[in-house]
């Protein structure tokens, strides 16, 4: 764990929050998803193998995570892929658990909640992406629009003495 990570620890939910912002997790899932778009060999890089490969790589995590019995710095990074993708993930899904707030007890199964709402969020912005820069524009169908009235004419300045 670098010292950076170590300093974060430290913190309570609220510090987290203030420090890295309601998005800390969601850059990290982004920095995941851009890593599997990377990763893939430029001849092979199209939307469906990177699809494919973020879907593998958050269910390879979500298994991990959901398997965890209780909440430790070690057990948070048992069995992690040696990818910078996975590395991303995990992170994420710890600063979830980390910015949760624990006032009113917090439940460690609702890290996987949040993160799968998370990671839907940002793949339904990938596919709509996706589909603006490969489909081009869409056709609009004309539609009428409403004559509005014309005004009446102003009086002039001599007609209202």
């Amino acid at each position: 764990m670098s010292w950076e990570a170590f300093r974060l620890t430290s913190k309570s939910p609220a510090e987290l929050y203030t420090v890295i912002g309601p998005n800390g997790v969601d850059g990290l899932v982004r920095q995941a998803l851009q890593e599997c778009w990377g990763s893939l060999p430029e001849d092979r890089r199209t939307f469906d193998t990177w699809k494919k490969r973020a879907e593998e790589t958050f269910a390879r995590n979500r298994r991990v995570w959901s398997k965890i019995k209780k909440p430790t710095p070690a057990a948070f990074f048992e069995n992690l892929a040696p990818f910078a993708s996975d590395q991303h993930l995990r992170q994420a899904m710890v600063m979830c658990w980390m910015m949760m707030p624990r006032a009113g007890g917090r439940d460690f199964k609702d890290v996987v909640k949040l993160m799968d709402s998370i990671y839907e969020r940002n793949m339904e912005a990938w596919q709509q992406d996706n589909r603006s820069f490969t489909t081009g524009p869409k056709k609009r169908a004309a539609t009428k629009t409403a004559k509005t009235p014309k005004k009446a004419p102003k009086k002039s300045k001599k007609s209202r003495k």
